[in-house]
């Protein structure tokens, strides 16, 4: 099947520009829209992008838009709003970036609403797809490493959101088998926050 899905990306910051000039350019999708509560970014992206559908003011946009792919590149606080929207207006894809919540409690929030509507949401763990790390998975698989069973992992970075890749690449590279344990730190109070 050859079809050509509707996509609308909200926040027109780095990321959220990124994944819409990576739509524009996929021929399976049609940006169908483009949004952002920062006027600077949304005609920044407006000048990158071209002759394309926006506003600022998401909603109106989404449910005048109806797309078959809601993406949201946004700051963490607005996320379960967000999805709330996506299911709003109707998308049967929802796309987003991490963190994806800023609690627990939030984070089965957005996973009930989403089952409950019986549509697909997918997080941007697009690292996977570098070579180095398809490299590493490939040696994994292979067997020449034999059973792993300590895997350590560093970054820099916000806590939350290279916490994610790194959580990521682990269970990937092992097939997804049930974690014993895990720890994790950080130093330094800026590591929590975005502030």
């Amino acid at each position: 099947m050859n079809r050509t899905y509707r996509v609308l990306v909200v926040g027109m910051g780095k990321r959220g520009l990124h994944h819409a000039a990576f739509f524009k350019a996929n021929p399976r999708f049609e940006l169908a829209g483009i949004s952002s509560r920062d006027p600077e970014r949304l005609q920044n992206a407006l000048n990158k992008l071209g002759n394309v559908p926006s506003s600022g003011n998401a909603r109106a946009l989404a449910l005048s838009t109806k797309p078959d792919v809601f993406c949201f590149c946004t700051p963490p606080d607005v996320r379960l709003g967000m999805i709330k929207l996506g299911l709003d207006c109707g998308a049967k894809l929802i796309a987003l970036e991490k963190p994806v919540a800023l609690t627990s409690n939030e984070l089965f929030a957005m996973r009930d609403r989403i089952r409950k509507a019986g549509i697909k949401a997918v997080v941007s763990h697009q690292h996977r797809y570098g070579v180095h790390y398809r490299k590493v998975k490939e040696i994994v698989a292979s067997g020449a490493l034999g059973r792993v069973h300590t895997v350590y992992g560093t970054a820099t970075g916000w806590m939350t959101h290279m916490l994610s890749h790194l959580i990521d690449y682990t269970c990937w590279f092992n097939d997804y088998n049930p974690a014993t344990w895990v720890i994790a730190q950080a130093a330094g109070r800026s590591k929590f926050s975005s502030s």
